[in-house]
């Protein structure tokens, strides 16, 4: 049975939640990720998606900042839109691969950051699955 521990990313590209919503964009493009764990002091506080970026401009948050700024992006911060804390679906590295496949299509997510004695210690996407679902028949 393969795990999680054998498909994840690791080391995973973070974001503090104080970081801006334009670093984190930057960060996404620059790095062709989707999923960004939000990291404080090495403790997983939050995750910011493709999806939760796009949002922001609708995010009570930010859409007050809109009225000030259209660059609001430049003056958000990852806080202020993340997925926080106990709402982001996580698992440990020993999980099987079949069973995270399971939970992220039951929780429809397309990332699960992997977690081990409270830390992050990596992220397996859909892509990943993919991956290896893809190798099973090679």
């Amino acid at each position: 049975m393969r795990t999680v521990a054998e498909v994840m990313k690791s080391p995973v590209v973070t974001a503090d939640p104080r970081d801006t919503l334009a670093d984190v964009r930057a960060l996404s493009q620059r790095r062709k990720i989707r999923h960004v764990p939000v990291v404080d002091d090495g403790k997983l506080v939050g995750i910011v998606t493709d999806r939760t970026l796009r949002e922001a401009s609708t995010h009570p948050a930010v859409y007050n900042l809109l009225l000030d700024l259209l660059a609001s992006l430049d003056r958000g911060t990852v806080e202020q839109i993340m997925v926080r804390g106990e709402e982001v679906i996580t698992v440990p590295p020993d999980i099987s691969v079949k069973g995270a496949a399971r939970l992220m299509r039951e929780r429809k997510v397309g990332c699960l950051p992997v977690v081990q004695e409270g830390r992050l210690v990596g992220i397996v996407t859909t892509s990943d699955l993919l991956a290896v679902l893809s190798d099973q028949d090679e």
